[in-house]
């Protein structure tokens, strides 16, 4: 057994290492809110939680790795091992009151991974992304004694993260649960102005390219109450102290002069720095929900989450964050888990809503976001293995000060797979 675990968890590293450089690789969104903070965060990406909403704090379920709580993560049985991963598909509509512009991406997911050490102790472990940047917006001014002045404001990159989660139950109905992260990435963001009415200005670039990699931890704990006719309430908690994320950061600024075709001749350079070293850091985030189970047949829940965004800064610096705030609610019905005679009753239904006051404040406004999600689990015949499908519908923004409004609509497919791997064979 001792061998076959070896070869498990080599096999899962290796895997890991190779879909952190894939997504790693990946720079797939397009919306100009991911020009501020760490760029759009990625909080709800997992199709069983997104298609009730994003509820999860308080949900445990032996078939998934519910890395929202890490409290959940020794509710496999003992035998078990977890596999999951899947694709996902963005589509938005970015608009004003007089333009619109359609953008669709579609990227991996995660890849996660958990098993079981003991009957007390069980092990969550994955890679995912974080947050993504990719915009590039153009705008045109006239000033004074100037002329016609042209900013251009260009990212890309994003953040992913490698995890392993320790959950552990140390007496009846209560579990508590860590994270250890490592977040690593790089945001790169460029900004031009162009005087293209006039001689006696040069153009300049100023290109900021920040590299970040160090650890983060978030912790949990879940409860839960019986009920009569086996029923339960699942309590949940989250918890992320105030964490300085170790950085470093390139900037090139330079003056030139554009040339016929396209390219450009440098005439100086007004800004130059290599390898500056820094922190970022990642406020406080506090969460808690409660699960209502009925059996196996129904789910019935609802989340909280608060961060202080307001005391993010990066290399000293504050971007006029606020804090964020966010609501979950959702559900899940499967008529009949063992029904033999019908599929669609073992098949898994769900919906949810959520809404969301995000971190971004932009000319005095704070952005909101809300959406509706369902999905279904499709069940396997002669397997223990599901498949996910998960929808979301959404919009965030304002038309308020010139803001736009980003409709979105996301699709996410993803596998479940779960075997026996740690029985020991019998020989005749």
């Amino acid at each position: 057994m001792t061998n076959r675990i070896f070869k498990v968890s080599f096999t899962v590293v290796l895997l890991l290492i190779m879909f952190s450089g894939l997504v790693h690789s990946q720079t797939v969104i397009s919306s100009p809110y991911s020009r501020y903070g760490l760029g759009k965060l990625q909080n709800s990406n997992q199709a069983y939680t997104m298609s009730m909403g994003g509820v999860g704090y308080g949900i445990r379920n032996s078939s998934i790795i519910n890395f929202s709580n890490p409290a959940s993560y020794n509710c496999a049985d003992t035998l078990s091992f977890v596999f999951e991963t899947g694709v996902y598909s963005n589509f938005s509509v970015m608009k004003t009151k007089e333009l619109s512009q359609n953008r669709n991406y579609t990227s991996l997911s995660y890849l996660l991974f958990g098993f079981p050490v003991t009957k007390w102790w069980g092990v969550g472990l994955g890679v995912l992304p974080y947050s993504n940047v990719g915009y590039k917006i153009s705008d045109e001014q006239t000033i004074a004694n100037v002329g016609r002045t042209d900013f251009t404001y260009e990212g890309s990159g994003g953040l992913n993260k490698v995890f392993i989660g320790n959950s552990f139950k140390p007496f009846k109905n209560f579990s508590i649960g860590f994270n250890a992260s490592y977040v690593f990435g790089a945001l790169v963001k460029t900004r031009t102005v162009n005087f293209p009415d006039s001689v006696s200005f040069f153009n300049y670039k100023i290109k900021n390219n920040t590299n970040v990699g160090d650890f983060s931890f978030n912790y949990g704990l879940q409860y839960i109450l019986p009920l009569k006719k086996g029923n339960s309430l699942n309590f949940g908690l989250v918890f992320s102290n105030s964490q300085k994320m170790g950085a470093s950061k390139d900037e090139l600024g330079i003056r030139f002069l554009p040339q016929t075709g396209g390219g450009i001749i440098v005439k100086d350079t007004v800004a130059f720095t290599s390898d500056l070293s820094g922190d970022i850091v990642i406020p406080t985030s506090i969460g808690g929900g409660i699960v209502f189970k009925r059996t196996e047949k129904l789910l019935i829940g609802a989340d909280v989450n608060w961060q202080n965004w307001s005391k993010y800064t990066s290399f000293g610096e504050s971007d006029s964050l606020k804090n964020s705030m966010d609501f979950a609610f959702g559900g899940q019905f499967i008529p009949n888990s063992t029904s033999s005679s019908s599929y669609f009753k073992k098949m898994a239904y769900r919906l949810g809503v959520r809404y969301g006051q995000t971190y971004l404040q932009i000319k005095n406004s704070q952005l909101t976001e809300y959406a509706v999600s369902f999905g279904f689990t499709f069940p396997l015949r002669k397997t223990r293995t599901t498949v996910n499908l998960a929808f979301e519908l959404g919009e965030m923004g304002t038309y308020e000060n010139n803001l736009h409004k980003e409709q979105f609509g996301r699709v996410m497919l993803t596998f479940n797979i779960k075997e026996r791997w740690f029985i020991k064979p019998k020989f005749d």
